[in-house]
């Protein structure tokens, strides 16, 4: 099997008509199938642009990238990639069904053929809004609207999963008991999962690894390995003494960066 994404001597950034500027810059990083990759950096790091590049929403300046064993436009085009953002992006005019349904609508044969028939009611299911289907958006919380924002991420049975902050605007509790919901989610399908955050907590708790990212140009500082700190499906207190000492060493990369 293929490695989830696999980068090598890649550069970001962008170019204007005065000048290239390089947001994020020599990056070489191979992420497992089915692994939780949790990244964290200072603002501007380039964190964002990464999901990007991947989702093939912007081209690299330079450097090589793989997704899926594929080029990441080939990813994209067989719907083999989610994107849940910091904005869940809903629809007002359609209900709760009719927004996790979008990318059935949208996307064509390549989006019909990849979600099953049944599936926008499992996801509802498995994510606790079962019964918010025949809503609005504005009926819900920002919780709740975040959840349909992931099942509408993963309507069409993605293989990689990318997530840029998508819990930044929630209050704690509801923040806390997401994570939960989104790592049971992940040991049910087996998804790669890319998730960016600022929170040192939330990193270290939902990844098997975290990436620490510098400032601009960014580049990679410290890849540090959690599973040891784990259980083998990712599973931990957020007390544990080892789990608040990575939070702590964290911390530290972080200033440092």
């Amino acid at each position: 099997m293929p490695a989830a994404i696999e980068t090598r001597s890649l550069e970001l950034g962008y170019r204007n008509e005065a000048e290239t500027v390089s947001v994020l810059g020599g990056v070489d990083l191979t992420v497992a199938a089915g692994e939780f990759l949790s990244i964290i950096g200072p603002s501007g790091c380039g964190k964002s642009t990464l999901l990007r590049v991947v989702a093939d929403l912007l081209d690299p300046l330079s450097g090589d990238i793989r997704v899926l064993g594929k080029s990441p436009s080939a990813a994209r085009r067989e719907r083999e990639v989610g994107f849940v953002f910091q904005d869940p992006t809903l629809l007002p005019w359609r209900t709760v069904a009719a927004n996790i349904e979008l990318p059935r609508d949208i996307g064509g044969r390549h989006a019909a053929a990849a979600a099953p028939k049944g599936k926008s009611a499992e996801l509802s299911r498995m994510l606790g809004i079962d019964e918010l289907t025949g809503r609005f958006p504005h009926q819900l919380s920002g919780g709740q609207r975040q959840r349909v924002a992931i099942a509408r991420a993963l309507l069409t049975e993605p293989k990689l999963l990318l997530m840029d902050e998508p819990f930044g605007a929630l209050d704690e509790i509801t923040r806390d008991r997401l994570n939960d919901e989104l790592l049971r989610l992940w040991r049910r399908t087996g998804t790669t999962i890319l998730f960016i955050t600022h929170s040192i907590m939330e990193a270290v708790y939902l990844g098997q690894r975290v990436m620490v990212l510098g400032s601009r140009p960014g580049r990679v500082r410290a890849m540090k390995d959690l599973r040891d700190a784990k259980t083998p499906d990712n599973r931990c207190r957020r007390e544990d003494p080892a789990i608040v000492s990575a939070m702590t060493e964290m911390r530290s990369m972080l200033e440092a960066a």
